[in-house]
């Protein structure tokens, strides 16, 4: 039998860790939180939010690719709505799609990075071109095909959520999470941050630092990869500097996008942890926790696993948890659920480290968390 968890001993030990990290790190801020069911465990700030300004409780971050976590809970609640099991095909929702050997692909293959839709092959579409972007990812043809490899779709995969979101129930993405979850259950997350929240929002810090020497990093330095492809287009180049600016942080990108505070994002994990609020079925949640995809990332040129739209804990990134799911962002940011002990984790950072998947930062705050 499993010990019982030691809620108030995890505390103690990310107090110590996340005290560390900050004291270590030269510039910027970060934010921690950790709920259990409908309570806050714990909630953590400190650091600067921009030059010479104080962290603050109610201080909002991006969370670049902790996004898909959340827009992926969004999507799976449109169908859930709608009765659509994740074995319909793409192009039962959405015509357009099935052209160029796509029309037998699934949800369950869209969401779990499996469709072959890593990259869009038309470059030059600004990523503020929702229609355009989808319209291109609609008549191109799979980058791979599909056979249950997977390659994560770095920034094609909030279109592409965005899209079903529209065609099942004809609303965007970010206006169903606002009117369905953020304002409901008073989150501070948003895909698009108030014009009247933009001076609160932490200045994001680029790395410092190269990346070691990988797989990952050789695929990104060739600008004809995979890889860089997957994490270049639409869009171009999203430096901190252009994510920072104001008609940036305004906009909807489901991918990697939102702005959160550590607590709502940690509140919200806690609900998928649980029994998902009374917004989510228990099959639903099933979803979010089960493989659909391991073993080596076309992209991330590593093991990665994924549920529909969340990553897994196949890879033990989360701990020791093995229904643990959630997401991780660039830079830092690393957002889950443990079902086995009911809790939802946030962390956010503004300096980024280099790289897409956790670094030694978050890795030392999972083991304050378990315990090892």
């Amino acid at each position: 039998m499993m010990a019982p968890f030691d809620l108030a001993g995890a505390a103690e030990r990310l107090k110590a860790a996340f005290g560390e990290i900050i004291s270590e790190a030269p510039r910027g801020g970060a934010s921690l939180s950790l709920w259990q069911s409908e309570e806050i465990i714990l909630s953590l700030h400190g650091g600067e939010a921009a030059p010479g300004e104080s962290w603050k409780h109610e201080t909002p971050c991006l969370i670049w690719s902790a996004s898909k976590g959340v827009a992926a809970a969004v999507t799976l609640h449109s169908l859930q709505e709608r009765g659509i099991p994740l074995s319909t095909r793409v192009s039962d929702l959405w015509p357009e799609f099935a052209s160029r050997g796509k029309d037998a692909i699934t949800l369950a293959e869209l969401l779990s990075h499996r469709a072959g839709l890593a990259s869009i092959n038309r470059k030059g579409i600004p990523i503020t071109d929702h229609p355009t972007v989808v319209e291109a990812l609609a008549s191109q043809p799979p980058n791979w095909t599909p056979d249950g490899r997977h390659g994560y779709g770095a920034r094609t995969f909030g279109f592409l959520v965005d899209e079903i979101v529209r065609r099942v129930t004809g609303e965007r993405l970010a206006d169903r999470w606002n009117r369905i979850f953020r304002e409901p259950l008073s989150l501070d997350l948003w895909f698009g941050l108030p014009s009247d929240k933009l001076e609160s929002a932490a200045t994001v810090i680029a790395p410092t630092t190269l990346p070691e020497s990988s797989l990952f990093s050789k695929a990104f330095g060739d600008p004809t990869s995979l890889t860089r492809r997957a994490l270049s287009e639409p869009g171009g180049a999203l430096t901190p500097s252009v994510m920072n600016l104001a008609s940036m942080r305004m906009e909807s990108f489901p991918s990697l996008g939102a702005i959160s505070t550590a607590e709502a994002l940690a509140q919200f994990y806690a609900l998928l942890a649980g029994e998902g609020g009374g917004l989510f079925k228990p099959e639903t949640l099933a979803t979010m926790r089960t493989h659909l995809a391991k073993g080596h990332d076309l992209v991330l040129m590593d093991n990665t696993s994924f549920s529909a739209g969340f990553m897994t804990n196949k890879f033990r990134i989360y701990g020791p948890g093995s229904l643990s799911f959630g997401h991780p962002g660039a830079g830092g940011s690393l957002a889950f659920a443990d079902p086995d002990i009911g809790i939802g984790f946030a962390f956010i950072p503004s300096a980024m480290h280099p790289g897409a998947l956790p670094a030694p930062r978050t890795q030392k705050l999972v083991r304050a968390l378990y315990g090892f």
